[in-house]
């Protein structure tokens, strides 16, 4: 099911938004522009009034003033030439940090399908290579455009001023030029955005192979990583050079076209200055406008390719940012009240990827139960937790918490009394201690011990040489599987609270921890609101009520005595299991 947008009609929408933000930016870099090239194409004029002295014989020290004059306007617009830089690169680096944080707050409010249909790689390629493009174009790409036009509206007045005649034989190629550089730019925008999709495939393979490295050293597939990377490593150094070679062709193109306006000045100019017709200073002026005009059409060139890689990657950020993201209440702010009551699930049905998953749900657990779900593996018991967290897009009127439909509960409301410990935990590259007290405002070290022995993971942690304080590689790659699991456990006991979802959150440990964990979660689980899936019988027996799910659809229901005298599916699996545990003691 793919995920609801919302287009801008603008492409520029969102970076309208920053520039206005940062306008303040903006108004003194150009100002800095116009004085800083306004300034600078004085000079060329002075030159020329000096040289008309020495061709009417002046003495040096007539000449002199002329130079102090030139050198004192170059400080001065140097000066503001920094100050250019100063203002409008600063306004690009912030507009940087504003987009990369609302584009990462964005992402972190996006519905659980769009991170199941979408690569890391490519959101990280998003978040750095993309947002950079934006950068030069907003940043260097503003100030050279706005440069070129200044020097190349003052320069062409003065030109005019200087000789209409050889003005106009300096703008002859101007038509060619834009066709050309427009021509030249569509090809580098479609070109760049082939080599920006390209790079999220690129990064998505490494991340994959890097997060999986120890998969990749257990079946000895190294040389197969690496030859298949170094596959997409050649394709995608080819997709940049063949936007190489048409960006080759700009600044060749416009050296040529600058070369041969010098040419056609040179040699008319040259022939009115025999003539009479002007001056030697004033040729020698027009040269240094032609020099001064030179780099403007260069840099047009260049901020042409800026703004085709920045509109590419600004499409990219945009479809990024045009993903809907979870709404927080189908009404408003949504219900804001402590959990009390009961979760009622009415006739529910739930479809993923338009994939039936959960068929008629009816279940009533009040506060304070605890709920024990068993079942095959795809039975739909994790599907069926994680919509009580409003992990997924409901029907209304298909679940109900404290007699209220979940969407119409404030989402952050709901989740904050929500603890949830999924089957593959996630750690984050922080120490334990911060990762027990994760979302906890309250930095308590008691706290920690006490939810680290509630999870039997504390003995282990104090053998540690820095104990709590022991830093975890990244998804916490230093532990076992075990000590994930109850290091997530007991994170989710620091939380403290009402309702906690235990998704086989013992799988991993061995059957003496596995019972030390049951007896301590005997006493924290009977003040809140349980729901245990667990592919073992032993780990959900004692709960107040436990439910044997098959094909999405609830099979039977009770205590573990009354499904034990019915003699149907659950007790199955409950001689089954106890058979295997008396095999495996022998």
């Amino acid at each position: 099911m793919p995920e609801t947008k919302i287009v801008p009609k603008d492409r520029f929408a969102r970076l309208k938004v920053y520039l206005k933000r940062y306008r303040r930016y903006l108004i003194w870099g150009g100002l800095s522009v116009i004085l800083a090239n306004g300034l600078m194409l004085i000079n060329p004029y002075l030159l020329k009034l000096a040289f008309d002295l020495l061709e009417q014989g002046a003495a040096p020290a007539e000449i002199l003033p002329f130079g102090l004059y030139i050198l004192g306007l170059a400080v001065v617009a140097g000066v503001f030439r920094f100050m250019m830089r100063r203002t409008i690169i600063w306004m690009s680096r912030k507009i940087e940090f504003d987009l990369r944080a609302d584009i990462f707050s964005h992402l972190l409010y996006l519905p659980r399908r769009f991170y199941h249909t979408t690569r890391t790689g490519d959101i990280m390629a998003r978040l750095t290579n993309d947002i950079e493009a934006v950068r030069m174009m907003t940043g260097p790409g503003i100030m050279h455009i706005a440069n070129a036009a200044v020097s190349a509206v003052v320069a062409v007045g003065f030109m005019l001023y200087l000789s209409p005649k050889l003005t106009l034989f300096s703008l002859l190629p101007l038509p060619f030029m834009s066709y050309a550089v427009n021509r030249l730019g569509m090809m580098v925008h479609h070109r760049f955005s082939a080599i920006q999709e390209y790079f999220s495939v690129l990064t998505s393979r490494a991340q994959e192979n890097l997060a999986g490295v120890r998969v990749v050293r257990a079946y000895n597939q190294e040389n197969a990583a690496i030859e298949d990377f170094a596959g997409h490593n050649k394709k995608y150094i080819e997709l940049n050079v063949r936007m190489i070679k048409v960006q080759s062709l700009f600044f060749p193109l416009l050296m040529m076209l600058a070369g041969s306006v010098n040419l056609a000045v040179l040699y008319f100019g040259g022939g009115e200055v025999i003539d009479g017709s002007v001056t030697l200073g004033t040729l020698v002026a027009f040269f240094a406008y032609l020099a001064m005009l030179i780099w403007p059409m260069i840099a047009m060139g260049w901020v042409v390719s800026l703004y085709q890689r920045g509109t590419a990657s600004l499409d990219r950020l945009n479809a990024l940012l045009a993903v809907a993201p979870e709404p927080v209440a189908a009404n408003g702010e949504g219900i804001k009240k402590p959990f009390s009551q009961s979760i009622e699930f009415r006739r529910l049905n739930f479809a993923y990827n338009g994939q039936n998953t959960l068929y008629d749900i009816n279940l009533n657990i009040t506060a304070g139960m605890t709920v024990g779900i068993v079942g095959p593996t795809g039975s739909g018991k994790t599907t069926l937790a994680a919509l009580v967290a409003r992990l997924y897009p409901i029907a209304p009127g298909s679940l109900f918490i404290d007699n209220h439909d979940i969407n119409d509960w404030n989402i952050k409301s709901l989740r904050s009394q929500i603890g949830f410990v999924p089957q593959e935990p996630f750690l984050f590259s922080d120490t334990i201690e911060n990762n027990i007290l994760f979302g906890q405002e309250n930095n308590d070290p008691e706290l920690v011990r006490r939810s680290a022995h509630a999870a039997a993971i504390d003995r282990e942690i104090e053998e540690f040489p820095d104990r709590y304080q022991t830093l975890l590689g990244e998804r916490g790659i230093t532990l076992s599987g075990g000590q994930k699991q109850r290091l997530a456990l007991a994170r989710a006991l620091a939380a403290d609270p009402p309702i906690i979802i235990l998704d086989d959150a013992t799988s991993a440990v061995d059957t003496q921890t596995e019972h030390i964990i049951n007896e301590n979660l005997r006493r924290e689980l009977h003040k809140r609101t349980a729901l245990i899936i667990s592919h073992r019988v032993s780990a959900v027996k004692d709960a107040g009520l436990i439910v044997y799910m098959e094909k999405g659809r609830i099979a039977e229901s009770g205590t573990h005595e009354e499904l034990m005298a019915r003699d149907g599916r659950y007790a199955e699996l409950y001689r089954a299991q106890l058979l295997e545990d008396e095999l495996r003691n022998m």
